[in-house]
């Protein structure tokens, strides 16, 4: 805790103290998860636009399904204990949010033959990209002690992981759940290695994406105001 002193507070010139307290909090999951429940993660749709759709392009050298179904499965299964299965074998009949939603007799397919309980999906959209460019710098001469600013060359890669995740009742195929992260890092170098990128972005959206399924505790700052 920390306590910052304000000046007068009220029509008595009364000092006053804000103290800061850090709290932890609760977050009720969206889905809860049984230790006997059965998962199984489908695959998503891999966005891609015109121009990204190119074998060299640096996104093309990550197999991001691939790569998130083994993430979320790992997760799932340790946070959870739930029993968790990748499905790969399967071909998606949409490739927008509104076309996955409603099939359900896909996702009822699938869990049948599968004997899940819950079936995620959803849509991945990945982006990388490398900049360069100029930007001020503080420096301190050893001349004069004094502080100037200069113009410093960095080079950059942009990591963009955007997912719609979509949870289906593999028993009547119907959608449970619904929900969009974003997460954008900026890393100095260019040619950040990719998958090391990609899980830039997981970490930092993990306690989102597990908290639809477990209670997750998260920080969070409060003042209280006293005399």
């Amino acid at each position: 805790m920390a306590a910052l002193l304000l000046g007068s507070w009220g029509a008595g010139s009364i000092d006053a103290k804000v103290v800061e307290a850090k709290l932890t909090l609760p977050v009720e999951p969206k889905l809860a998860l049984a230790r006997d429940d059965r998962v199984a993660i489908a695959p998503f749709v891999i966005a891609t636009s015109a121009e990204e759709d190119q074998p060299n392009r640096r996104e093309a050298r990550v197999d991001v399904l691939r790569e998130f179904q083994r993430y979320l499965a790992k997760n799932i299964a340790r946070e959870a204990r739930a029993e968790v299965t990748i499905i790969d074998d399967v071909q998606l009949t949409g490739g927008s949010v509104n076309e996955l939603v409603a099939d359900q007799g896909f996702w009822r397919g699938i869990g049948r033959r599968y004997g899940a309980d819950i079936v995620i999906s959803g849509i991945i959209d990945f982006d990388i990209e490398d900049k360069v460019g100029y930007r001020s710098e503080e420096y301190v001469s050893p001349l004069d002690g004094r502080t100037y600013y200069r113009q410093v060359l960095v080079e950059t890669t942009g990591f963009v992981f955007d997912i719609v995740v979509l949870i289906f009742d593999g028993e009547t195929g119907e959608k449970l759940v619904e929900e969009n992260f974003r997460d954008f890092k900026e890393l100095r170098g260019r040619n950040f290695d990719e998958v090391l990128g990609l899980f830039q972005n997981l970490r930092a959206l993990e306690t989102k994406i597990i908290g639809l399924f477990v209670k997750q505790e998260v920080a969070s700052t409060r003042y209280l105001f006293t005399r």
